[in-house]
């Protein structure tokens, strides 16, 4: 019973160290963050996601069809010609002029359609870009928001870490008492699960990062190793 008490008042007092330290350690995720190098992940997202090809290309057959619409002036204009020989002698189809007889053919409706095409292509060149405008400051905001997740992973990690060791230390030190007959099997029990729990929370805690990097990753198109600090 004295044992238990004794016990019982150890681990009081080592939670209320734990307690205290935590209380008086500042934990801030704030000083971690780097805005230097958010912006070379976000100019690496830029670079190398597929998406923003896509963008490209739209924009380059964009461009493309101002080109064709202005070059469309000239459609309505048709130029024909025809040569008829002097020294031959058509009966079947007689002609009153010889040699060559050239045509021209307007077309009016074609040329008062034009303004309006080149008009709808230049506003669908504008709505194309301006989408990708809308597209990048999207992914910029992306890149961000999974940085400081993979940001905050990594912290927790880090505070599971210190925990999990206190674990360990705390279980090692029950088990050595348990060996020497000074705790119970509960004691002994009770530190052992505490253990396993906070080996769980590790893992846990680990798997939570991995899947950070992996959406972070997802955007950049290489691994987040290759980008320079």
């Amino acid at each position: 019973m004295i044992k238990n008490l004794a016990l019982s008042g150890i681990i009081v007092f080592i939670f209320t160290i734990k307690i205290s330290s935590a209380q008086n350690t500042q934990v801030s995720i704030l000083e971690e963050v780097s805005y230097v190098y958010v912006e070379k992940l976000i100019a690496v997202a830029k670079e190398n996601y597929p998406r923003i090809k896509t963008y490209a290309s739209r924009i380059a057959i964009s461009e493309s069809k101002v080109s064709n619409a202005k070059l469309s002036w000239l459609s309505p204009l048709s130029l024909s010609y025809v040569y008829s020989p002097t020294t031959n002698l058509n009966l079947a189809n007689p002609t009153f002029f010889s040699g060559y007889q050239i045509g021209f053919s307007f077309n009016l409706s074609a040329v008062l359609q034009t303004p309006a095409t080149i008009k709808q292509s230049k506003e669908e060149l504008k709505i194309t870009r301006y989408d990708f405008e809308e597209y990048l400051a999207s992914l910029t905001a992306e890149v961000k928001t999974r940085y400081f997740t993979y940001l905050q992973a990594s912290k927790s990690l880090k505070l599971i870490y210190q925990s999990n060791q206190d674990s360990r230390d705390f279980f090692t030190s029950v088990k050595h008492k348990y060996e020497n007959g000074e705790v119970t099997f509960e004691n002994y029990n009770t530190a052992a699960s505490s253990l396993a729990t906070s080996n769980q929370g590790k893992i846990t805690a680990e798997v939570t990062l991995l899947q950070a990097k992996v959406a972070l990753e997802e955007l950049l198109g290489i691994r987040l190793e290759e980008v320079p600090n």
